[in-house]
């Protein structure tokens, strides 16, 4: 069995590219980590500032977990700050004693922001490394050809940012989502745009278009885009896609210029984001309205990349600073030298769940283990805040994966209660304005992209 859904993973990443046992797993006895690219560094990176490290009171034998991310290639970026997120909350963790006494070590594989890398790792860190479980792998596309991997082995793995809405679809009984979807992202932006219209009478919101590129996942934003423009008595003019990594959105820009909607609704990882956003400038393109996916936009490099260029463009994203724990916050950004976003936020979350789900298991004397930690996973409430840590830093307060149907598809073992927050570059920073009775400031109409 194992090697036929082998094959058939690696058919369906040969194809398309990112679409394009287990009881013993877990002890670092016999594990050999001498690739420094595997494994955990808590003291940060090139990043690091002089903050203290948190030092570890936890000495028993280490529970590994796997993280898989890009690592290397264009989207390291991102996967950095996604890996500081991590080592952020094992530092904590391991500084109370992890789970009685026994530390968590994570275990790094690199995707390389591709699935057959990220196949060949995800096999690495099961079989050689014995991990426990697996976070990752943020991508949808390579998310979709691991998570395979990991339900033919029968590993947990929880996804932290990958938001298609067909990877929680298989009905795998191993994979579990905490990241808001597709569906839910859309969803939310569109009700900023109606909330914002219904309270300014000078906004006129009656079109919408989408630019995004031309993989699952952004099929499935223009999908949805037009699925909630109609929900919401909105005219879809259309889509233009583009190939993920374009070296020139000259074209792109001129059609969207051409279709000209009230709205622009934009998904794009970091690199397009800052093409699609200096094209703009460069053809003169301003639409009233942009509106993205946090996705690369939340990047501290995009708007390094952009500066004033940026100014007026909307983002819904999974965490602001000041929505709460502030000094999660504070001593991150100390640490690392970057802000904490919502990617990261959510990679910070994903290891405090299982934190909270094997002291569940020591707690109740069961032995740690996947298929243990999987049903533990399956029954697991977490509101307001994580047993001997901080409360939910994301905007919502329960964590629960649960089943559910909208529109036809169904989700498994998925956080349905996820909601997004939406903040605006303004001055070259990012302030916080939806939902209104939580923003910092007004929404800027129209954008002034200067």
């Amino acid at each position: 069995m194992k090697r036929k859904v082998m094959a058939m993973v690696l058919a369906l990443t040969m194809t398309t590219g990112v679409l394009a046992g287990c009881g013993g797993y877990g002890s670092s006895k016999g594990s050999d980590t001498t690739d420094t690219s595997t494994t955990t560094d808590t003291q940060g990176s090139d990043n690091s500032t002089t903050a203290k490290t948190q030092e570890s009171t936890a000495t028993g034998d280490p529970i590994l977990i796997g993280a898989l991310y890009p690592l290397t290639g264009d989207l390291a970026d991102s996967g950095k700050n996604m890996q500081y997120g991590i080592d952020f909350a094992v530092e904590e963790i391991n500084a109370n004693g992890g789970i009685d006494g026994r530390p968590i070590k994570i275990i790094y594989g690199d995707t390389q922001g591709d699935g057959a890398p990220g196949m060949t790792e995800m096999e690495r860190l099961i079989t050689q490394e014995k991990v426990v479980a697996v976070m990752g792998a943020y991508q949808s596309g390579v998310t979709e050809v691991v998570s395979q991997v990991a339900e033919n082995y029968q590993i947990p793995m929880i996804t932290a940012n990958a938001t298609a809405d067909s990877l929680t679809s298989h009905g795998y009984e191993y994979f579990f989502r905490l990241a808001p979807t597709n569906m839910m992202f859309i969803r939310d932006m569109f009700q900023c745009l109606v909330d914002y219209a219904g309270k300014h009478s000078n906004a006129t919101i009656k079109t919408v278009a989408v630019c995004a590129d031309n993989t699952e996942l952004g099929q499935q934003t223009a999908t949805w885009a037009k699925f909630w423009a109609e929900k919401n008595g909105m005219e879809y003019l259309g889509d233009v896609l583009y190939s993920k990594g374009a070296a020139d959105l000259t074209s792109e820009v001129l059609q969207l210029k051409q279709l000209n909607p009230d709205a622009l609704i934009v998904d794009n990882y970091v690199s397009d984001a800052i093409l699609l956003t200096k094209t703009m400038n460069e053809q003169g393109y301003k639409p009233q309205i942009m509106i993205a996916k946090g996705n690369g936009y939340s990047e501290t490099s995009y708007l390094e990349s952009t500066g004033a260029q940026a100014n007026g463009i909307l983002f819904a994203t999974e965490y602001l600073q000041g929505e709460k724990s502030q000094d999660i916050y504070d001593r991150f950004m100390q640490k690392y030298n970057v802000a904490l976003n919502g990617h990261s936020a959510e990679a910070y979350t994903v290891v405090w769940i299982f934190k909270q789900a094997l002291q569940n298991l020591a707690n109740a004397g069961k032995e740690i283990n996947s298929e243990n930690l999987k049903t533990e996973l399956q029954t697991i409430k977490i509101e307001n805040s994580f047993e001997g840590g901080s409360e939910i830093i994301l905007p919502y307060n329960t964590i629960q994966f649960t089943d559910g149907e909208f529109n036809g598809i169904q989700y498994k073992q998925t956080n349905m209660l996820g909601n997004l927050v939406v903040a605006q570059f303004q001055d070259e920073e990012i302030k916080s304005v939806w939902p209104f009775d939580e923003a910092e400031v007004e929404i800027q109409y129209p954008a002034s992209f200067q």
